[in-house]
């Protein structure tokens, strides 16, 4: 394929440069959070570091060793350089955590995201699939019983807030029934058996919550190619049912993947709210938990690494579009 018959260079120039801006973007704020945020954050890690000697720092010890690390006593442009030179490192370097002295807050952070991804791939792939199936059927059954009462009830689930379809299912699997476990990615050891049987009910979650948005987009999809001249020709020719299905599918898949790309920015907020509901160790509770405990550190490396992941993801879907839909080109545009 052809790449310059998909982008110009103009085109590509700028969707790189607006991404680089807001990713520069991000960074200043991570940078001011907590130097703009009420009280000294400093003093929060002072008190990490009296707890941490037992108290045998002074006050004035403690108070170099936290400007020694943080730089707070050069100006503040030298601080933000400083920054950027740690942050753009590798790995980046955002200081260690308050809560967790002296563990480097990017290890906090990336060991909790192998946790996250692997909810978000797995619920994704299964919501998905699903959405893709029955969306067609949907469609093939347009009007009908079973589409009229789905369509209404795809578009409630949408309304329904993920941290309370959690506790709902918490309540009755975990509560009342007993079959699985409430919290946490494992019990003693993870063990596979272990971590599939803690990522079921948050997995569900996630996947009810995202399933109607996929079904929705797919139905409306299979409909426009079920209305087009190529599916009257098809179904005029005698084209066998589960041949045409599948032209459907590949017809029709192409808006359901770009909304996937541009929903990873909802479904990483989703899905931290729905890991702090069932305790489970991804971003989403490292970022609640380093709230509570003003862990700014922390917190700057999470809200890095979300921001850059719905970046990247953003970009994905704009460029990747063209490559898998032959008839979309951003060639022409000017």
């Amino acid at each position: 394929m052809n790449i310059s018959n998909k982008y110009t260079k103009k085109y590509l120039i700028r969707r790189i440069t607006n991404a680089i801006i807001v990713f520069l973007i991000i960074v200043i704020l991570n940078f001011l959070l907590p130097r703009l945020m009420p009280g000294n954050f400093a003093l929060y890690y002072y008190s990490a570091l009296l707890q941490d000697s037992g108290g045998t720092l002074s006050a004035k010890e403690a108070y170099i060793q936290i400007e020694k690390l943080f730089n707070l006593n050069k100006p503040l442009y030298i601080q933000f350089l400083i920054y950027l030179h740690q942050v753009f490192s590798f790995p980046p370097n955002f200081g260690p955590s308050f809560e967790y002295y002296p563990i480097p807050a990017w290890n906090i952070v990336f060991n909790a995201l192998k946790w996250t991804l692997l909810l978000l791939g797995t619920s994704q792939l299964i919501a998905w699939t699903l959405g893709i199936f029955l969306g067609v059927y949907l469609a093939l059954n347009k009007d009908k019983i079973i589409d009229r009462i789905l369509q209404p009830s795809l578009i409630f689930m949408l309304s329904i807030p993920p941290f309370w379809l959690g506790i709902i299912i918490i309540i009755i699997f975990a509560i009342t029934l007993r079959i699985l476990p409430p919290t946490g990615a494992y019990g003693i050891y993870p063990t596979p058996i272990s971590v599939l049987k803690h990522l079921i009910l948050p997995m569900s979650v996630i996947i009810l919550a995202t399933l109607p948005s996929h079904t929705i987009v797919i139905r409306n999809s299979a409909l426009e190619v079920l209305s087009s001249d190529f599916a009257f020709a098809s179904i005029a020719q005698g084209l066998k049912r589960r041949t045409l299905i599948i032209k459907i599918i590949r017809n029709s898949i192409l808006p359901s993947l770009t909304q996937l790309f541009l929903s990873l920015g909802w479904l990483f907020g989703g899905i931290y709210t729905v890991e702090y509901t069932f305790s489970y160790p991804g971003v989403g509770t490292v970022i609640a938990n380093a709230v509570y405990a003003r862990d700014y550190p922390v917190l700057e490396a999470a809200l890095f690494i979300t921001a850059l992941a719905i970046i990247i993801s953003n970009l994905a879907a704009d460029l990747i579009y063209p490559l898998v839909d032959p008839r979309i080109s951003y060639a022409e545009e000017i």
